[in-house]
């Protein structure tokens, strides 16, 4: 059984077990489509489809009528140096040029797995679009299924896109240190479980804010290990990085409150959209991604942090000077010239 069908299946006799269950959700909400759906629709009036990958990719190939926004993908033109949101009047100056208007549907899709089409998502979700979906199989299910690919662009006539931004999908440091001890807030942490623990230090300090909880963003995956094994060519493909199905989904997501607020944060806000997104599509209401994340906050000395480590800077610079010590003797060794 398919993604698609399960959400039928569910839809028909599932509602009953998820409020038995505690997963008493107000609706659920069609955040994610498949193949068959983009297909039915891209070409449809008042649709758009983003490929948010980079420009040398789009050129290379890309779904017939989708568009692209340049540079290395949407979620870098989409966010600051420093992968931090823009102003709204930025989002609306982008965007209307590019031909999006904010009540189109908008679907946005990279490569299967790839947070590109979630970042832009969510921040399509903060500025008020209410019709914006993901098609998480991108680019690698399109072309496993043998549909039509052109490297012809397209460019869409400019229009206005009229933000209405919903501060309430954006949790800010601020919003995150008064809402730390707050019963009804839950922090999902999406990061690696080395990152979570300390062990793996990406800021100034590791570890994670007290009363997280850690839950990486990959469970949600078929084989959460897939991208790794992609990367070193133990798979030939990306296809480990489909979504799990519903009853899955909701075994990764059991400890988590749909009646309580969830800021999910990772290390620059970005592989936290993808959990938001699946969040979303599970029907969780109440769900913010904190943008500045673990850069941030684990940056900060004046912010609490649990389980916290600090990067052993005299033990770096001693295995520096031994470094440096080896390449003087292995030069010494080499022949002249």
């Amino acid at each position: 059984m398919n993604r698609q069908q399960t959400w039928r299946l569910f839809g028909k006799v599932g509602i009953v077990g998820l409020f038995l269950s505690g997963w008493a959700v107000p609706a659920l909400a069609k955040v994610f489509v498949d193949t068959d759906y983009v297909q039915k629709q891209k070409d449809q009036a008042g649709v758009v489809l983003i490929d948010t990958r980079s420009e040398d990719d789009y050129k290379k190939g890309h779904i017939p009528g989708a568009i692209n926004l340049g540079g290395k993908g949407a979620a870098v033109v989409l966010r600051d140096v420093d992968a931090r949101i823009l102003a709204v009047k930025k989002y609306e100056e982008i965007l209307g040029k590019a031909g999006i208007g904010r009540e189109d549907e908008i679907i946005t899709y990279g490569t299967k797995g790839d947070t590109g089409a979630s970042v832009a998502f969510w921040i399509l979700e903060y500025l008020g679009a209410p019709k914006a979906k993901i098609y998480h199989g991108g680019y690698d299910d399109w072309t496993a299924a043998k549909q039509p690919i052109t490297n012809e662009e397209r460019k869409l006539a400019a229009k206005a896109f009229g933000a209405k931004p919903r501060p309430e999908l954006l949790a800010t440091t601020d919003y995150v240190k008064a809402n730390l001890k707050n019963p009804k807030v839950q922090i999902v942490d999406v990061r690696t479980k080395k990152e979570y623990s300390g062990d793996d230090i990406r800021a100034l300090r590791g570890g994670h804010l007290a009363g997280s909880t850690s839950i990486p963003y990959e469970e949600a995956w078929v084989d959460p290990e897939a991208a790794k094994k992609f990367a070193e060519k133990k798979v030939p493909n990306r296809d480990g990085m489909a979504l799990k199905d519903l009853a899955a989904l909701k075994e990764v997501y059991k400890g988590i409150d749909p009646k309580k607020e969830i800021v999910a944060l990772c290390q620059t806000g970005t592989r936290s959209t993808q959990t938001y997104a699946v969040l979303r599509d599970l029907g969780f209401q109440k769900v913010r991604n904190y943008d500045d994340s673990w850069i941030v906050w684990g940056s900060d000395r004046n912010l609490p942090v649990e389980d916290v480590s600090y990067y052993d800077f005299v033990k770096v610079n001693a295995a520096m000077k031994n470094l440096e010590a080896l390449e003087k003797r292995v030069e010494a060794l080499e022949p002249k010239k």
